[in-house]
């Protein structure tokens, strides 16, 4: 089966900049809608009630930044999540080496020799503090441990973090998949413009074949500057 290509802007310009010269452009069709359709029947109603309508959804949608702005708050929250394990989890092989000093075997258990590979691993992170809690839960460890000051709370927490920091990560993962969904719909949106302001530049060179602003006019300029007006070359025979 082939996969799906990327859907991608048919156009260069910022997209501000081209729905502007899309509303530009549907006003100047307006005016001049009858000698375009009396060329091109396909122009006819409604033709500019439908381009009206694509460019009003196109400039409805938000802009990337917005999407951009979600996932790095919900990023943010991860990593800020993130911390608070790394920072708890210290804090048990603290209280671990006060309660078993040089008693190796323990701080396997805890999980101490794991910890570099899974401290700035969102996957990997939530499993061992669930493992810690779990170890610093048996009744033997858990006793040494408050015995030489460790909170019950903060035990609780091995575990509490370690589901925050799994949900927080999905709550990231909708939120790049939720930009890569808006981004496809504002390209296709804007591709949606493009084409029909594309169509009438393309057909008001027949339409205006004779008529040098209006030619101009119609033009389609693929850059925030628009090019110099050049005076069109009559076609010969029109």
């Amino acid at each position: 089966m082939k996969k799906p290509e990327l859907l991608q802007r048919m156009y260069k310009m910022p997209d501000g900049v081209m729905l502007q010269q899309s509303d530009v452009k549907l006003a100047l069709f307006t005016d001049h809608e009858i000698r375009f359709v009396s060329l091109f029947p396909n122009l006819s109603p409604p033709f500019a009630h439908n381009w009206g309508v694509a460019n009003k959804a196109a400039q409805a949608l938000l802009p990337d930044y917005a999407s951009v702005a979600k996932q790095t708050g919900e990023t943010a929250s991860l990593e800020t999540m993130m911390e608070s394990g790394r920072n708890l989890f210290q804090t048990l092989v603290l209280y671990t080496q006060l309660a078993f000093p040089k008693n190796a075997t323990v701080l396997r258990l805890m999980g101490q020799g794991e910890y570099e590979k899974a401290r700035n691993n969102q996957l990997k992170l939530p499993a061992l503090l669930r493992t810690a809690f779990a170890q610093a839960s048996v009744t033997e460890y858990r006793s040494a441990l408050i015995a030489k000051g460790m909170k019950e709370t903060d035990i609780a927490a091995l575990h509490t973090i370690a589901d925050g920091i799994a949900n927080q990560d999905i709550s990231q993962e909708k939120a790049k998949k939720s930009r890569t969904l808006d981004m496809s719909q504002r390209i296709n949106a804007m591709n949606t413009v493009w084409e029909k302001m594309s169509l009438v530049s393309q057909c008001a060179k027949l339409v205006f074949q004779n008529d040098a602003a209006l030619y101009a006019m119609f033009l389609l300029h693929d850059s925030p500057t628009p090019p110099p007006e050049v005076p069109p070359t009559p076609i010969v025979g029109g």
